[in-house]
């Protein structure tokens, strides 16, 4: 099985960090930065430490919020060291947690984030697709079911560890909104089977004392907005909203 790999597109001097989702790779954000690449922007994307690996169980045992956080400072520097002077930083869902955290920390003219549960606002399907996955996933690489149901309980114990990691994570996430100074856009699909939509409301309107913010919503999009044959409409307004930041260059 061909394994994603990271991307980068180069086009103009102005740069977008993508970042993927939880149990995702570069390749949810691949048609994105292939369009954003159409439009004259530069895009990278990095996978996340112990993600797209011939080990599902790898996402538990090398990746953290922390090193997944440090992967985007890495991702930074790498863009950096390219000439990339300007950045902005966008991610889809997990991927927009580390998103907002570096737009809180770091030095880019703007960012934001796709269908991403900063506030943890009502019900989550994410422990229950990540054993789905999990499964699936075993089964394509040919591991036997007799073995992959033995190895559910311990998967199920390490996983409930990293999610309440995320969480605390993003708790501070939280806390930490009033440090970005600068344009915030956040999309939020109305379909979505995995998070409560209500996420995005809540974010928009913690950030709003503080920052310019961008809200689209899109009621017929589901989780993974970044594909699909309708995600048109939303890559529009990441366009719109990357085109209209303070570039000094391009």
């Amino acid at each position: 099985m061909k394994l994603p790999e990271s991307f980068l597109f180069e086009a103009g001097p102005r740069a977008v960090l993508l970042l993927h989702a939880y149990t995702g790779s570069a390749n949810d954000v691949r048609l994105l930065g292939r369009e954003l690449q159409r439009h004259n922007y530069t895009v990278y994307a990095p996978q996340f430490r112990g993600h797209a690996s011939e080990r599902f169980e790898d996402i538990l045992d090398e990746g953290s919020p922390d090193k997944w956080f440090a992967d985007v400072v890495e991702a930074t520097r790498f863009l950096k060291e390219k000439g990339y002077e300007e950045i902005a930083v966008m991610g889809l869902s997990m991927g927009g947690i580390m998103a907002t955290r570096a737009l809180e920390v770091g030095d880019y003219i703007g960012g934001g984030s796709f269908n991403s549960p900063i506030h943890h606002i009502g019900k989550t399907r994410l422990p229950e697709t990540f054993i789905s996955l999990y499964r699936s996933f075993n089964k394509r690489m040919g591991v036997p079911d007799a073995r992959i149901q033995d190895s559910i309980p311990r998967i199920k114990t390490k996983r409930t560890q990293q999610l309440e990691e995320i969480a605390e994570f993003s708790k501070k996430v939280a806390e930490d909104l009033n440090q970005i100074n600068v344009p915030y856009y956040i999309a939020s699909s109305g379909n979505d089977e995995l998070i409560d939509p209500a996420n995005g409301q809540i974010l928009k309107e913690a950030l709003m004392p503080y920052t310019e913010v961008t809200y689209h919503e899109f009621p017929e999009l589901t989780h993974v907005i970044t594909v699909g044959p309708n995600r048109e409409s939303f890559e529009t307004t990441v366009i719109a909203f990357l085109n209209k930041l303070n570039w000094k260059e391009g």
